[in-house]
């Protein structure tokens, strides 16, 4: 069923939007500098597919040029929100955040399918009710149903797209980590400091075992881990569908959580967690109750390969690997965080480990949350090239930081016989850091 449209309240509402909140964008020169970063518009090449078409058109319908039509409303959400185009602009335009922006006004005044209503406004915001809901899939997994389904490829017959979420999930842990860890871990050896670990929902309800990961490395890189229960979803699912209400108040929740703990710093394993985290300053900075508390805490979130480069720990002994890889950047630790030295330095220092650059290293995978759901298509063509690229380097494994990513380059190592492996940096990390030290207390008797 087709939602109405009022194309006429929404392009009032966009008319209201201060577009030089989002860089110069009045100085943007048309230079094209963003064209060939932008994944849509390499699939399309369409300039309504690239990013200072996205702002022209936007810049449009607020000068009353357009009309917010289902057709202009569609070009919003064929955006990634890579935001590989604001790493390269030399306006500093921030298209990215424009298109959220614009993304909101509509959301305002267009009806909302029931079931995105539910997810966004019920299910991902509490963990332990979204875990309750994921049961049936444990049930599927678990008691052979999903072997006989795959066998007989039963999901092909009746949905494609049916096929293709089914394929993507990986293997479910029994019950999430956050019913098992304990609140705090000490740390191994001499304590060095005390972090927070927040742990996002995919890591929690998905990849557990990864998150165990990250939190045995950073106890064996001689931190306290400080795990608070009941942490709520970063928000990236809801501030990127335009909804904020409930939004801010899990934002408000989660920072209310990791205050008065005397924390050095606040860790994550999930890019796209990270990158949203460290906007909570931003995004709540017009309430005075909330902007000295959402400063702080975003100030001191750190990527699990940032926060351990920077502190250098001499409990950091990195046994051998023995193998080639290469790193794809999540779009939410590249462009998102600006972050690219920290986790090849830190892949640099595991012995007889062979790393090799990725071409083109910055271009997304395609998943983009949902987006390889809602825009399947698209998101295959983006994948396929970022297949081709990996291929180049010989690589046995990929090493990436981000939920997503993994589970589409999984998807493609399984599906698109890709023929690597893929891990999560965590999983890296605490099998070298695991052969370090066994070696050294080997050396010690």
């Amino acid at each position: 069923m087709r939602r109405h449209i009022d194309s006429e309240k929404i392009s009032q509402a966009l008319a209201t939007l201060d577009i030089h909140e989002y860089g110069d964008v009045l100085q943007c020169m048309r230079c094209g500098t963003c064209l060939p970063t932008c994944p849509t518009y390499r699939t399309d090449g369409i300039e309504t597919q690239s990013p200072r078409g996205r702002v022209a058109m936007i810049k449009a319908v607020i000068d009353g040029r357009l009309t917010a039509s289902e057709e202009f409303i569609e070009h919003m959400y064929h955006c990634l929100d890579c935001r590989n185009c604001q790493t390269v602009c030399p306006a500093g335009v921030k298209v990215g955040e424009l298109v959220l922006e614009a993304r909101y006004r509509i959301e305002e005044h267009i009806p909302q399918p029931l079931l995105k209503r539910f997810m966004l406004n019920h299910a991902i915001c509490d963990q332990d009710r979204l875990s309750r809901y994921l049961v049936p899939v444990r049930l599927y997994q678990n008691l052979g149903i999903q072997r006989l389904v795959r066998k007989s490829q039963l999901l092909k017959y009746i949905s494609s797209d049916l096929e293709f979420m089914e394929s993507l999930l990986p293997q479910l842990p029994v019950r999430p980590l956050s019913h098992s860890i304990p609140q705090e871990v000490p740390a191994v050896g001499k304590e060095l400091g005390r972090v927070g670990f927040f742990l996002g929902c995919a890591m929690n309800l998905i990849f557990a075992d990864i998150s165990l990961d990250t939190i045995d490395v950073l106890s064996r890189s001689g931190y306290t881990v400080v795990i608070p229960k009941n942490q709520q979803c970063c928000g990236t699912p809801n501030i990127a569908e335009g909804e904020r209400r409930i939004y801010r108040e899990m934002a408000e929740h989660n920072i209310s959580l990791f205050q008065d703990k005397n924390l050095d710093a606040i860790v994550t394993d999930c890019a796209a967690c990270g990158s949203e985290l460290k906007t909570y300053r931003e995004t709540l900075s017009k309430r005075a109750a909330t902007a000295k508390k959402a400063e702080a805490f975003s100030s001191k979130i750190r990527d699990i390969s940032e926060f351990l480069v920077a502190a250098d720990s001499e409990e950091m002994k990195f046994g051998p690997i023995e193998e080639v890889v290469c790193f794809h950047d999540p779009c939410h630790l590249r462009h998102g965080q600006k972050l690219v030295s920290p986790q090849r330095d830190l892949l640099r220092r595991i012995p007889d480990l062979t790393y090799r650059e990725i071409p083109d290293e910055g271009q997304c995978c395609g998943s983009a949350g949902i987006y390889n759901i809602t825009h399947r298509d698209r998101s295959m063509k983006i994948l396929e090239a970022k297949v081709k690229a990996i291929s180049k380097t010989g690589a046995q494994r990929v090493i990436t930081s981000n939920p997503g990513c993994f589970m589409q380059l999984k998807y493609a190592s399984e599906k698109l016989a890709a023929g690597w492996q893929v891990s999560h940096m965590s999983q890296m990390l605490r099998v070298s850091l695991e052969r370090g030290q066994t070696s050294r207390n080997s050396n010690s008797h």
